[in-house]
């Protein structure tokens, strides 16, 4: 759902986050996200993108310090900050479980 919001926010006027890649996954994830969607409310809705920016600011913060650093990323999901924030040098790995990290190899590859 994360990944749903994401998209969704990315295609407004005025977006306060891009994530290009989450509307290319929507497209090819099996899930009827409108459905899945249809109970939740704003509030919900709106901390999915707070907490990416605020993650996407975290690991640019790291980076300014550390512009080689290494990020984990465990529970990645569908999360796709690396896309959003990488500077050339950052070494990220992305964890989670084995059938999650299928998905993300069907739908990132």
């Amino acid at each position: 759902m994360p990944l749903w919001g994401r998209a969704v926010e990315s295609q407004k006027d005025k977006p306060r986050l891009l994530d290009a890649t989450a509307d290319k996954i929507i497209g090819q994830v099996d899930v009827d996200f409108l459905q899945a969607a249809a109970n939740l409310d704003e509030k919900t809705k709106i901390t999915w993108i707070k907490r990416s920016i605020i993650c996407d600011q975290i690991v640019r913060n790291f980076l300014s310090h550390t512009p080689d650093g290494t990020v984990v990323n465990i529970g990645c999901g569908l999360d796709m900050t690396y896309s959003r924030i990488d500077s050339g040098n950052l070494r990220w790995y992305d964890l989670d479980l084995p059938d999650v990290i299928e998905l993300r190899k069907k739908v990132l590859l």
